[in-house]
């Protein structure tokens, strides 16, 4: 079975020492993407640890990303997309 995935957003920035992605959201609000627990970043799928609002943005940690510059890779990633299963 296929997941279905929401686009959703665009990495703009690294946050932090410990590989967080910041996103800004195409959605109505932050706080709609708390409950997605698998991002697919281009063709990839990754878990989602930990989404937290932070102003207008979302901050994301995603499994397998541990330090900032392994998050600088996924800047300007314009192909978010979001699923609840997981």
């Amino acid at each position: 079975m296929k997941l279905k995935f929401l686009e959703a957003g665009q990495v703009v920035s690294t946050h932090g020492v410990r590989g967080e992605i910041k996103i800004l959201p195409w959605v109505d609000s932050p706080e709609f993407l708390l409950d997605y627990r698998r991002l697919r970043i281009g063709g990839t799928e990754y878990k989602v640890e930990n989404c937290r609002v932070q102003k207008s943005c979302n901050l994301l940690k995603i499994k397998g990303i541990e330090t900032m510059e392994e998050a600088a890779a996924y800047v300007k990633q314009q192909d978010l997309r979001f699923s609840q299963v997981g």
